[in-house]
């Protein structure tokens, strides 16, 4: 008669299955974490893009060729390459009026007037180094002669630090990849804005195109 218990055979042989049952499910909870962790981390890049394409439409909405001294026109230049697009934007856009607040250090009539027009420019500042890095925005509320101007780095400030590359392209009749209203004295009818947002290893692009009120045509008759 076999007494009770359990040869060491057997004894393996359940050892190898409950091993092999806690493998499965772990690799099944592990790729479930995995892809939720992507799912959220590609959703955090979405929402950053989107932030990112939105203030960037805030500026151009409001975009006006002033006519004044101050006005250095609506400025886009083509830098970087396709992989990694570093183009510049240089406009005037109308804002509500400065505050006495606004205008300390700014007190020489000569050099510096109260408007409700902003200088307004956005590039890629690849310096980490620099509190404001990544897309970031320059909005001068006092507008200075283009002779006394000089970038001063309180002035920068960060849109976002994820964004590493920025591609525009501006629309006439025909999409341009660059735009000088100093020597064509007009405005893009709209702007197609194209961010790079960089999460890890993983770049994402989202692109966005934008009227400009100013100049552009209606919606129906503009491109396609």
């Amino acid at each position: 008669m076999r007494k009770a218990g359990f040869t060491l055979l057997e004894m393996i042989v359940a050892a190898a299955i409950f091993v092999a049952v806690v493998a499965g499910a772990y690799a099944l909870f592990d790729g479930s974490r995995r892809l939720s962790a992507r799912a959220e981390a590609r959703a955090e890049m979405l929402q950053t893009a989107r932030a990112a394409l939105r203030a960037i439409e805030a500026d151009l909405r409001g975009a006006v060729m002033s006519g004044t001294a101050y006005d250095t026109g609506f400025i886009g230049v083509d830098g970087g390459s396709s992989s990694e697009p570093l183009d510049v934007l240089d406009f005037v856009s109308v804002t509500s009026p400065m505050s006495e607040a606004s205008m300390d250090g700014f007190k020489d009539a000569t050099k510096a007037r109260r408007s409700d027009l902003s200088k307004v420019a956005y590039w890629i500042e690849k310096d980490e180094l620099k509190k404001a890095h990544g897309l970031v925005r320059e909005r001068l509320g006092t507008m200075l002669p283009p002779e006394s101007r000089t970038r001063r780095e309180e002035d920068v400030e960060a849109v976002s630090t994820d964004v590493v590359g920025l591609n525009l392209r501006y629309y006439d009749g025909q999409w341009r990849d660059s735009w000088n209203s100093q020597r064509s004295r007009t405005m893009p009818r709209s702007v197609e804005a194209t961010v790079h947002v960089r999460r890890a290893d993983e770049i994402e692009i989202h692109t966005a195109r934008f009227y400009l009120p100013v100049a552009a045509e209606t919606p129906e008759a503009g491109p396609p």
